[in-house]
């Protein structure tokens, strides 16, 4: 009897328990529901208000630590992916995390301890805290190795951060055998061929490219486009990526006839992604190329692309349109006509003359540009009247600055 009283007070407290928690789970479920539905509309301020709710709620309630743990790692993963580069929301998250660090801390559990410092390495990573990341990512590394069971996927991406963010503070010779181990794991979880491994090689051979390791750049680059062109297609983004990349780690290493290949590769696949549609954006990649061809002294090539990639300008005329004719001036005049870069630069100054307000300074500079080609040809009657022009607007700028 005397045990059966004794449990009695204890049972009725179970009730009341279990009917707050029922309680309280209803509630928590309607708050996470509201914060979902405000993410999906990108009302984020609305979003972050029903979690911090659900968070408050269960403190109040007493929930265990490993859920307190959980739902401020929420908060802060929502702070932290609606940021936008909000620092005060970023270091909003880092306070979220921090706080979840102290309950897992003071619960001595180690599990959710790793948890609370790979959501603060995903903080940091945004708020670009490279040395923070450092130390933290050295912690959590030996941290997890001590694990029964460690996490193989979660390792690998500990080691990557920790290369990563010694490549960012400039320490490549310790960030290299960082990266290289990463790979590594990598490849032991998801296998040799996963867009996994395509990401990671792609974001390792950026690294190298940076370094000036253009051998290992190149080797990451060349794996990841194989991958990328067989899981998602020749045209795919990704794919567009690696080969830019790759030709950009050609032409640092100087290997010219190796970078022209791959970006005129790139530019066929943008063409043939984009069609005439979106002309506008092939025009720019046209005009890139022709500048990298002028430098690699592959004058005919850059004639051929300004002369595609002005026809696209010409329909949105503007300044761009005036900056491809006069580039298009420059290269006939390397290629000793004279008299076609005359009128390049007079179909330039025409485009100058019409735009609103009107480019006076880079009318005049092309204006300087045409005398002096004029007087390379002996014309000196045509150089010293453009050179009148020059003076006449010159003059008309400092009035209208004096009387401004």
């Amino acid at each position: 009897m005397f045990e059966f009283i004794k449990s009695t007070p204890w049972s009725l407290a179970s009730v009341g328990s279990a009917k707050r928690a029922a309680s309280w789970t209803l509630d928590g479920n309607w708050h996470r529901s509201e914060a979902e539905r405000h993410l999906k509309s990108r009302n984020y301020a609305e979003a972050l208000r029903h979690m911090a709710i659900v968070v408050e709620d269960a403190d109040n309630r007493r929930a265990t630590p490993k859920q307190r743990v959980h739902l401020r790692l929420e908060l802060s993963d929502l702070q932290r992916r609606t940021a936008e580069g909000d620092n005060s929301r970023l270091q909003a998250a880092e306070t979220t995390v921090r706080a979840a660090l102290a309950i897992a801390a003071g619960a001595s559990d180690r599990e959710e301890y790793l948890n609370c410092l790979d959501a603060l390495a995903d903080v940091f990573t945004d708020s670009k805290k490279f040395a923070e990341l450092e130390k933290l990512e050295e912690e959590a590394i030996r941290l997890g190795a001590g694990l029964a069971h460690p996490d193989p996927i979660r390792m690998a991406k500990r080691v990557h951060r920790l290369g990563v963010a010694r490549h960012k503070l400039g320490h490549p010779e310790d960030a290299i055998p960082a990266l290289e181990k990463s790979i590594r794991l990598h490849e032991q979880t998801y296998g040799m061929h996963s867009l996994e491994i395509a990401t990671l090689l792609s974001e390792v051979g950026s690294i190298y490219r940076a370094q000036a390791d253009h051998s290992r750049a190149q080797e990451c680059l060349r794996r990841a486009l194989r991958i990328h062109e067989n899981e998602l297609g020749p045209d795919a983004p990704e794919t567009l990526t690696d080969l830019q990349q790759l030709a950009g780690s050609f032409e640092d290493s100087g290997d010219l006839d190796s970078a022209a290949a791959q970006f005129e590769r790139c530019l066929m696949l943008k063409l043939r992604k984009l069609g005439v549609q979106n002309l506008e954006e092939v025009a720019t990649m046209q005009y890139g190329l022709a500048n990298l061809h002028i430098g690699w002294g592959n004058l005919a090539r850059a004639r051929e692309l300004m002369m595609e990639c002005i026809g696209a300008f010409r329909c949105e005329g503007g300044p761009r349109q005036a900056v491809s004719y006069e580039l298009l001036a420059q290269i006939e005049e390397r290629s000793g006509r004279f008299h076609s870069a005359i009128k390049d630069l007079e179909q330039a100054g025409k485009v100058w003359e019409k735009c609103n307000p009107i480019r006076q300074m880079e009318l005049i500079r092309n204006l300087n540009y045409r005398a002096d080609l004029f007087d390379q040809l002996r014309k000196t009657k045509e150089a010293s009247w453009l050179r009148e022009r020059v003076a006449s607007l010159e003059s008309d700028g400092a009035v209208h600055a004096q009387t401004a």
